[in-house]
């Protein structure tokens, strides 16, 4: 959870540098953020034999979840102490199947910010900058 001396941007930056514990679902799904800056976030994302849908193949929920960790994360730099967001749009788009155990990154960057909605974008690359899955996010500024 967010803690009040933290800004948005300071706390996914002490996530990063490993002076905060990432989530529980950053477990369930391998997410390690490697990269934030001001509207703007990169996970590395790894999925596994546990993330295989009846198919065979990487779970569509893998990817949303994983762009909606980074989208999340893009608005999240821009937002005060105290001040909170939540998903109330997400639009995922899998354009190519993810290979298990092949590492991958869910990118993200801001489109644009008002006072009570942030509307973001992003994509899962590999190594090579081929996209896999792409996303946009509509988040609402929560104030306590």
């Amino acid at each position: 959870m967010d803690s009040p001396q933290y800004t948005g941007l300071e706390f996914l930056t002490a996530l990063k540098n490993g002076e905060i514990s990432a989530s529980p679902m950053a477990h369930t799904i391998p997410m390690q953020l490697v990269e934030v800056a001001k509207g703007k976030a990169t996970y590395k994302v790894t999925p596994s034999q546990a993330h295989r849908n009846i198919q065979g193949t990487i779970h569509g929920g893998f990817c949303a979840t994983a762009l909606d960790t980074a989208t999340g994360s893009a608005a999240h730099t821009l937002l005060e102490h105290g001040v909170g967001y939540g998903t109330i749009d997400l639009n995922v788009k899998m354009i190519r199947p993810m290979q298990i155990d092949t590492t991958y990154y869910a990118q993200a960057e801001l489109i644009n910010a008002g006072r009570n909605i942030i509307t973001t974008e992003g994509k899962i690359i590999d190594d090579h900058g081929k996209i896999y899955a792409f996303a946009t996010a509509i988040l609402m500024v929560i104030r306590k």
